[in-house]
């Protein structure tokens, strides 16, 4: 059995670990709720960019903008979104998995990271990693536009056959799952299902809303159709990217947040536990005195 001293050497350590574990829960708390908040406040704008998107296909022809139309590129390029530091539960684990996943369904990946656990997991496996960002706290949309105008001109080269962004979706503070979305090339069923048009009775009812719409009232573009959609594609792009960047500080901070959380439980625990074993010790220790005290006296009559 351990003695006191060493009892109460762990004791204050398992208690000075707390103690750090406790602020780190708090400090992530606190962002994530920044980036949270940050990542939902841009669904609304999401959603109408989408539904202009849609409404401008739907008055030019796909074929002449190379952004909506196939080619005959041989690589696949892949954007991976990862973190730097681990203390975030599963997080990485499940992102990696699902990248796994895709990597057995496709050939001829190249790759596109941010995060060091996904940069280190794609050398180790030996992959083509041609961009590695910075993954600072602190998101800004031209961090995603700089990626974005990478993918697209590589696209555009015909160097790239498809894009696809690999992200964990924050879900709740519980709950984050890894999400594929297809990037490039941009198609009317993805434009529908980013809006949310799952539901078929939906999609019919905001399909008569859309065709009121238009039926009412005449739209113009400003300068030219062909221009103003050119733009918002690859503004489109470029607010993927950088609503997955907000998205995966979320799950980050979020998962961080809950792993300290259970370690600072786990660490209560442990110095309770270690106090009843002191407390035991100490007992044993006080009643071992009291009998050899005991037996002297008894000897010494």
């Amino acid at each position: 059995m351990a003695s006191t001293r060493e009892l109460r050497r762990r004791i204050r350590s398992v208690k000075n670990t707390a103690q750090i574990t406790k602020a780190m829960q708090m400090v992530a708390a606190t962002k994530m709720r920044r980036a949270q908040s940050q990542a939902e406040a841009g669904d609304p704008y999401s959603q109408t960019l989408n539904f202009t998107l849609k409404r401008l296909t739907e008055k030019v022809d796909p074929s002449l903008n190379p952004l909506l139309q196939e080619n005959e590129a041989k690589n696949t390029g892949v954007i991976v979104l990862s973190t730097d530091k681990g203390l975030v539960g599963a997080l990485n684990t499940n992102i990696l998995r699902a990248l796994s996943g895709l990597i057995k369904e496709k050939q001829n990946l190249v790759f596109y990271t941010i995060g060091k656990k996904g940069r280190q997991f794609l050398v180790k496996i030996g992959k083509e990693l041609l961009a590695d960002f910075e993954n600072p706290d602190v998101v800004t949309f031209r961090q995603a536009k700089q990626l974005a105008h990478l993918v697209i001109k590589s696209f555009l080269a015909k160097e790239l056959k498809e894009v696809y962004l690999i992200y964990p979706d924050f879900i709740s503070t519980l709950r984050q799952e890894p999400k594929i979305d297809k990037l490039l090339p941009i198609s009317p069923q993805d434009l529908e299902v980013s809006m949310g048009l799952t539901n078929s009775a939906e999609k019919n009812n905001r399909d008569s809303r859309n065709n009121k719409d238009s039926s009412s009232e005449e739209f113009r573009f400003e300068p030219n159709t062909f221009e103003l959609l050119d733009f918002v594609l690859n503004h489109s792009i470029e607010s993927k990217i950088y609503k997955a960047l907000l998205e995966t500080k979320a799950s980050q901070f979020s998962a961080q947040m809950v792993s300290m959380q259970n370690a600072t439980e786990n660490a209560n625990d442990l110095v309770q536990d270690l106090t009843l074993s002191y407390n035991q010790t100490r007992q044993a220790a006080i009643t071992n005195e009291l009998l050899e005290i005991t037996t002297a006296q008894l000897a010494l009559e």
